[in-house]
């Protein structure tokens, strides 16, 4: 099969996954066509982002992307950078988008500076989704506030019935939600500076930083609403977390019924991990590269396709390479540089969501049972609090092997070794999500 992510390879136009920051999803009606829209990276070796203003890559399967440039007109550009008497903001930050009464809306990130909690959220509209996008408004500000306020940035909009929330916010005072006008994709109540309702905010004694990069989504055949975040730093240990309530504005309990206001960050799905890799697909942009697994998958959004019908989530991740790996001294951590846009699979077992082992190329999801998994594998189990990488621990299929629970089995294309395997994705009885992959044989 055609492997379609490659790592190793930087350039955007023949690897279009590569320089993607917190993707978000989108399917057109009018087209038929998908749509990712990404924070703003500057790379103009690579051919991407010749100018500020929103990447967008454009695909008709999920699978095959093809990068498009930016979307922002340039007065909108220049509109969301000015910071008054402060530098103008450089680029801006996960944007999500949609198609809404007639017209595509696109909620975008404008902040002070990296790491402030003073910043923006705009509502830009357009009659195409490749733009140009035109500034309708702020929807949110937090501009003047302290670090005990929420942050208006990660924008993600879900729908109740008649009635539309933005869920934005990261780290400082947590991740809120507030009503939007659906007519017009502003706030409600025609205030920016309302914050509305906090879903969700770190213990003050949390061990990991976060939460950000927050979206919800409902899903009808469970009955309740998702709240997904991410924890730990970016360049590294960040991950994939979630939460679940029966009402849009929580509270969001984790699978022992803590709440993610203060008390849980909730079920982590997915952190840094490393299965056994023997034919990565890889390019050959650094000399010296070596498989090192994947590093800090998060800020994904969980993504229903109308198409397939099935859900799916997507997120970016960094190629956990040593050759791109930089030390930061000064904050006595890790930064993997190279970060690349993954789809997975999503799927619902007892109530809660768990993500395909691998990324998503194409399969139909044929189904296996226990019984048909064959030969030698390896395991991952992704522990609450402790955010090192995990790396596969080898093991032998057979009955007694698998979980008890309920769980997904599968056949997928093999990322990191090429033709197919057998996978497994659930959750344990200490609910604790764990993946199983076995190479060998599928009878």
């Amino acid at each position: 099969m055609e492997r379609i992510l490659r790592l190793n390879d930087t350039d955007v136009v023949r690897n279009p996954a590569v320089w993607s920051h917190d993707p978000s999803m989108m399917w057109d009606p009018v087209s038929g066509r998908y749509f990712s829209y990404s924070t703003d990276v500057y790379r103009p070796e690579a051919g991407l982002c010749e100018k500020r203003g929103i990447p967008v890559r454009s695909s008709d399967d999920l699978v095959h992307f093809k990068y498009e440039g930016t979307v922002l007109s340039e007065k909108a550009a220049g509109e969301g950078a000015d910071n008054g008497d402060y530098p103008e903001t450089e680029g801006f930050w996960a944007p999500f988008a949609e198609y809404v009464n007639g017209e595509y809306r696109m909620y975008y990130s404008a902040t002070k500076a990296f790491g402030s909690s003073e910043s923006r959220i705009w509502l830009a509209v357009s009659d195409t989704p490749l733009g140009p996008f035109e500034n309708r408004g702020i929807v949110a500000d937090t501009w003047g506030t302290d670090d005990t306020y929420p942050n208006a940035i990660d924008p993600h909009i879900v729908h109740t019935g008649e009635k539309s929330w933005l869920v934005y916010g990261s780290f400082f005072g947590g991740i809120y939600i507030k009503e939007l006008d659906s007519d017009t994709g502003l706030s409600a109540d025609g205030d920016p500076r309302s914050m509305g309702i906090c879903i969700s905010r770190k213990a003050p004694d949390a061990i990991i930083d976060g939460p950000e990069g927050a979206a919800v989504i409902y899903a009808p055949e469970t009955g309740y609403f998702y709240l997904f975040q991410s924890y730990g730093w970016l360049g590294d240990d960040y991950d994939i977390r979630v939460g679940r309530s029966t009402k849009v504005t929580g509270p969001y309990l984790d699978i022992k019924g803590r709440d993610l206001k203060e008390h849980s960050m909730g079920v982590k799905l997915a952190g840094s991990y490393c299965f056994q890799s023997s034919d990565p697909p890889v390019g050959s942009d650094r000399d010296g590269w070596k498989w090192g697994g994947i590093r800090g998958p998060g800020h994904g959004v969980p993504f229903y396709d109308p198409v397939s019908k099935r859900y799916f989530f997507v997120h970016h991740f960094r190629d956990g390479a040593s050759v791109n790996c930089v030390y930061d001294s000064e904050m006595e951590r890790n930064n993997y540089q190279i970060h690349y846009m993954m789809v997975r699979p999503m799927f619902f077992v007892n109530g809660w969501p768990v993500f395909g082992p691998e990324p998503y190329q194409g399969e139909k999801f044929e189904p296996l049972s226990p019984d048909e998994v064959r030969g030698r594998g390896e395991s991952l189990v992704f522990d609450d609090v402790d955010n090192c990488i995990k790396f596969s621990k080898e093991e032998t299929a057979h009955r007694k092997s698998l979980y008890p629970e309920e769980c997904v089995i599968y056949k997928c294309p093999d990322f990191e070794n090429g033709g197919d395997v057998a996978v497994i994705t659930g959750i344990n009885n200490s609910g604790l999500a764990y993946w199983k992959k076995f190479m060998y044989s599928i009878v």
